[in-house]
Parts: C-alpha cells; structure tokens; sequence
C-alpha cells in the first residue's frame, strides 16, 4: 500500500511539473518580479501561433514566445539549426519595467568598471571567482567590449539587452560576430568561461544561429528547465 501510494505521488508531481511547465507567466513573476498579467499580450489562437516565423516572433512577440526555443547547456558545439537564437526573442516592456536605468549600479569585473543592474553585478561577482585561477580566461576578460549602453541591435530598432544593463561583452577582438562572418559559427572561447557564466544565470551569444560569442546575458530564466513547455 505504501508503495503504490508513492507511485500515485509521484505520478502526480510528474503532472503538476508538467503544468508547470506550460507557464511561462509564473516564471516571468519568480525570475523578473513584476506582474506578468500587464505583458501577456494574447497569443494568436491555434494554427496560427505555431506558424508565426522566427522573425515575426522577434517583432511581435508574446510571453510564451520567450520560452519558445530551449536554452541548452553543455559542450560547446556549432550551432546549425537555422534561428536556434533561444533568449533573443525579447518583451520590450517586460525587460524595461523589470530592470529600469535608475537602478543600474557601478561594479567592477575583473578591473575593469562597469555599469548593471544589481543582480547582474552580484552574479558577475560570482563569476569572476568562479574565474580567478582559470589561466584559459585571462585573455578573454583582458579587454571588455562593453556592459550597459542605451542602444538598439545592431541592423534593428530593436532594444538590445545591453540597454538594460544585464549583458556584458567580453573581448571583442577574441570574438565572432555573425555579421563579421561569411562563412558560419566560429568560436575560440574555451568551455570554461562559458561554463561559469552559464552557472551564474547568464546565457550565452555563441549557443546562437545568430551567434554572438562575446556575448554574456543575465536570463536565469531560460536556464531553468520548469519554464519550458512540457516536451
């Protein structure tokens, strides 16, 4: 009796995960704090939602659209599936209501000062440690490219993550950018830095079709499996 009713449990927390996942409103509350109900624009219904493409995704899109390509972690790899850019599907209001310029502050990552949100800064801490003895690193976070900037993506009217303060480049003589490439990815950051920013809640540019591998972006949200559609 006593093992079926851990069989029943678990079937039932199975099914609640499951739910959950289908959510993304209480991720955006846990992960951004900010009521989801005031940028849940209505998703086209049926047929219409699964056949919006990449771009139109980009331009116009709904809370569930964020989560609609999984983030995966892991060995570094090229990536080939063409628009595989999980974390660059962005809610314009969501991200300026829930990481305002007013709360940005000063901190200092491996010497160089920059300007963040505070959690951002709290993480880049975190990262930096996790960084300090890893000689692989050292070129990398030599130069930086940047952290916060109030500008748009590049070719876009589109607010960049930057403009929030919650990315941070690092160099970008060491990097590759898919508009400076004719030829596909490329990357020569080692598995280790991208391991470390990984572990503290940023996401990272060269897991993208779009590929940006100087690009580290605070997204703890698209690093917890819970917040995906049930698979």
């Amino acid at each position: 009796r006593v093992r079926a009713l851990r069989q029943l449990l678990a079937i039932g927390l199975f099914f609640a995960a499951g739910s959950a996942r289908a959510d993304p409103a209480a991720c955006v509350a846990r992960y951004f704090g900010v009521d989801p109900a005031h940028f849940a624009a209505p998703a086209p219904s049926g047929s219409r939602q699964n056949a919006r493409s990449f771009a139109e995704r980009l331009e116009h899109p709904t809370l569930a659209d964020m989560f609609s390509i999984r983030y995966r972690t892991g060995p570094i790899a090229p990536v080939t599936e063409v628009d595989h850019d999980p974390g660059r599907i962005r809610l314009t209001p969501l991200f300026a209501a829930a990481y305002p310029a007013g709360k940005l502050v000063s901190a200092r990552f491996f010497g160089h000062r920059v300007r963040v949100q505070p959690k951002v800064a709290a993480a880049l801490a975190r990262v930096e440690k996790r960084l300090s003895s890893v000689a692989a690193a050292r070129p990398f976070v030599a130069k930086l490219g940047g952290a916060y900037n109030d500008r748009a993506i590049a070719g876009t009217d589109r607010k960049s993550a930057h403009a929030w303060g919650i990315a941070i480049d690092l160099d970008p003589d060491l990097s590759y950018y898919w508009r400076w490439e004719r030829h596909g990815w490329k990357n020569r950051l080692p598995q280790s830095v991208v391991d470390a920013f990984e572990a503290e809640g940023f996401i990272w540019g060269g897991r993208w079709y779009h590929f940006d591998t100087m690009h580290f972006e605070y997204r703890p949200e698209l690093l917890d499996a819970s917040c995906y559609p049930a698979t």
